[in-house]
């Protein structure tokens, strides 16, 4: 009895119709979805970059030529840790044959057809989770996991510092308000900040921004970065001049803490708005006035162009980290 055609299994071809080598959906797409949609994917676009995006991955890819496609030169195979793509904490670098074939799919003219998916959860590969356990040490497991609590104790200096910066204006009208509770919120917001700035030191590392040395006045998570070393720095200042203050029992030091506060608590809030723009997108806070004052929500913005240009911002300080 003859097989039914339909259950022979395709014949696979070393070459497709147009002479390719590699093919997008067979070859490329599994390495996007397994190493790169954990982190930017639609779920979890870090820096606004996704790789089922196209138009984004293009701004990184010269056609037919992966030796001046930065997303090649600059972030897959780079020697920098910093810039290495995926980071070495989460699994990186690509494994040679993953390489062979991105290189091979570029010089071939990174064809990428209109109807390609790339669906799928994007778990993380066994090697990350065997990097961040058995091939570090126990001082090293422990600086990392203390940095996934940066997002949970962030929130500590940011209301201490504004609580305490309130009431050194109700101060003003009440004086019996205007020096101790500032005081104590002035501590306990330069402690938590110090506590949180250490938190985020290590856990931009562990989430692929790059480490603390690298300068770039362009990019976005570096002024995010260093404009709250500049808060604990000035909240741990003035909360030393406060307790001088007490034991000086001087009007010119207790004037300088109370304004200085009130400096530190305008500077935390514009670093926390910052960080939810980098959570959130640049479009979450213009749209919550949007619902708040009753104006229609603008969705005809092209998401696309904006994610392009925010990424741009941010390249040198993580590109997309391809996790």
């Amino acid at each position: 009895m003859m097989e039914d055609v339909a259950d022979q299994p395709t014949k696979r071809l070393p070459v497709d119709e147009d002479g390719r080598v590699v093919s997008f959906e067979r070859d490329v797409i599994p390495i996007l979805r397994e190493r790169c949609m954990e982190c930017h994917g639609p779920d979890d676009a870090k820096n606004d970059f996704r790789v089922d995006d196209p138009e984004l991955v293009f701004d990184y890819v010269v056609e037919e030529d992966a030796l001046s496609s930065s997303l090649f030169t600059d972030y897959l195979t780079t020697e920098d840790d910093d810039m290495l793509m995926p980071p070495r904490s989460h699994g990186g670098p690509l494994s040679p044959s993953e390489l062979a074939l991105i290189r091979l799919w570029i010089d071939e003219g990174a064809n990428w057809p209109e109807d390609a998916m790339l669906d799928g959860s994007g778990a993380p590969l066994p090697a990350a989770d065997e990097l961040l356990t058995e091939n570090r040490g126990l001082v090293s497991r422990v600086w990392a996991f203390q940095g996934f609590l940066h997002p949970a104790t962030v929130h500590f200096p940011i209301a201490s510092l504004m609580i305490g910066a309130l009431f050194v204006v109700l101060g003003w009208k009440w004086s019996a308000v205007g020096t101790q509770i500032p005081l104590a919120c002035l501590w306990i917001g330069a402690v938590s900040a110090i506590v949180a700035t250490m938190m985020g030191w290590s856990f931009s590392v562990e989430k692929g921004y790059g480490s603390w040395n690298r300068f770039d006045m362009d990019s976005e998570i570096f002024w995010h970065r260093w404009s709250a070393v500049i808060v604990t720095v000035l909240s741990s200042v003035f909360a030393i001049v406060a307790l001088l203050s007490i034991r000086s029992r001087s009007t010119r030091l207790t004037t300088t803490w109370k304004a200085g506060l009130l400096l530190v608590a305008g500077l935390v809030g514009a670093v926390g708005h910052q960080g939810g723009e980098l959570t959130y997108g640049k479009e979450f806070y213009p749209k919550a006035f949007s619902i708040l004052l009753g104006h229609p929500v603008d969705s005809s913005h092209d998401s696309n162009e904006e994610d392009s240009d925010t990424l741009r911002e941010t390249e040198s300080a993580s590109m997309v980290p391809l996790e």
